[in-house]
């Protein structure tokens, strides 16, 4: 391969330059054996040494990394290569969009989280299921199921078992913890970036309305039902202020959901997806919830300006029509209530997605191993 410009400007990264593409003009020979890193792989690579200086090893992992997709090829860079009448046009790596290089980071995060497979101790317990430790009171445990958004239940649940506070039991009351609509909806998106393939939120929220259905993990009525169809109505309980729960379990208090912002959520959804297709879905959860997830929380205060995920302006009436549907629709049933049942109405209290140039942020601190 003959020298080029875009050999040269990255070898000038490679040593931990930040000199952008359009400000570079010197030649250089090929330094590996594989074709010149896409203009999106460079560009990553520059902003990272913005932030500070890398490994080595790090920079030679990056710059040995191809995008994710299937049939993708690299993006060449504007004004490197001739022009040709096949593949992804030349760009310039300035005007790449901050989801497009947070795509390129993906596959290298990926690649770290796969790695630290082996250093994980046997045994490794399920996401859904953690052998419990030794009660911390003699208090009587009051039996239980805990169901409704896994974004708000799982936590709760993990702690309850850690505490030795087994659900079932004879008798077990089933409660089901909901609350304000667009919240509980966000709450499956977000669950399902860290567990399962999803779409991104912007996507997610109008295909849901475009169905008229959030899918079942938002949708309280058909919970109950189902639960009530096995155990009866009388042992099913409708909870709408989590507050009420260490009443109602016997505990002094209960988790919240994970401090994870919308940025974060979309961090953990990219990953997900070339996770999806390096490994089987238990371990990919066990990978996004156990390794990445505390990772993200640390570097949450170090990153400014999080959202939160809420429902955009457009799709809110819509949001409150269900959501007085599933609250009537509760009420009319007759299960026993927990709190005030229009706590289920939407709350308003977000109405973005996340700011795709702070995920970028965030999974750019990731790559150079902050902290």
């Amino acid at each position: 391969m003959p020298a080029s410009r875009g050999w040269g400007w990255a070898a000038h990264l490679r040593d931990g330059g930040t000199k952008p593409w359009t400000s570079w003009s010197e030649p250089a020979a090929p330094f590996m054996a594989a074709h010149l890193p896409g203009a999106e792989v460079l560009e990553l690579l520059r902003r990272l040494n913005e932030t500070g200086p890398l490994e080595p090893s790090r920079v030679e992992a990056l710059l040995r990394t191809s995008p994710p997709g299937r049939g993708r090829r690299d993006l060449p860079l504007l004004g490197d290569t001739e022009t040709r009448t096949y593949g992804p046009p030349p760009v310039d790596p300035a005007t790449l969009s901050s989801r497009e290089l947070l795509r390129a980071a993906s596959v290298l995060l990926a690649e770290d989280l796969l790695e630290t497979v082996e250093e994980v101790s046997a045994p490794r317990w399920r996401w859904w299921s953690r052998r419990p430790g030794k009660s911390a009171d003699d208090r009587p445990q009051l039996p239980y199921r805990l169901v409704g958004s896994p974004w708000l239940t799982l936590p709760i649940r993990e702690e309850l078992e850690r505490q030795g506070r087994l659900p079932n039991g004879d008798g077990y009351t089933v409660y089901v913890l909901g609350g304000p609509l667009d919240e509980i909806a966000a709450g499956a998106w977000k669950f399902r970036t860290f567990t399962n393939r999803v779409n991104p939120w912007s996507i997610w929220i109008r295909d849901a309305q475009w169905r008229g259905w959030f899918g079942p993990r938002a949708d309280l009525p058909r919970t109950a039902s189902w639960w009530a169809d096995r155990v009866g109505k009388d042992r099913v309980e409708i909870v709408t202020d989590p507050a009420l729960l260490p009443r109602l379990l016997g505990v002094d208090s209960v988790p919240g959901p994970w401090a994870i912002s919308a940025e974060a959520n979309e961090v953990a959804r990219v990953i997900g997806q070339v996770l999806c297709v390096r490994t089987d879905l238990e371990a990919q959860r066990k990978l996004l919830i156990d390794q990445l997830r505390p990772r993200l929380e640390k570097l949450e205060p170090l990153v400014p300006g999080a959202r939160e995920v809420g429902v955009p302006p457009e799709s809110f009436d819509w949001v409150e029509t269900q959501a007085r549907a599933q609250r009537d629709a509760l009420v009319q049933a007759g299960y026993a209530l927990h709190g005030d049942p229009d706590r289920l109405l939407p709350s308003g209290t977000a109405t973005q997605g996340p700011d795709e140039r702070r995920a970028l942020a965030l999974a750019l601190s990731l790559l150079a191993g902050r902290p």
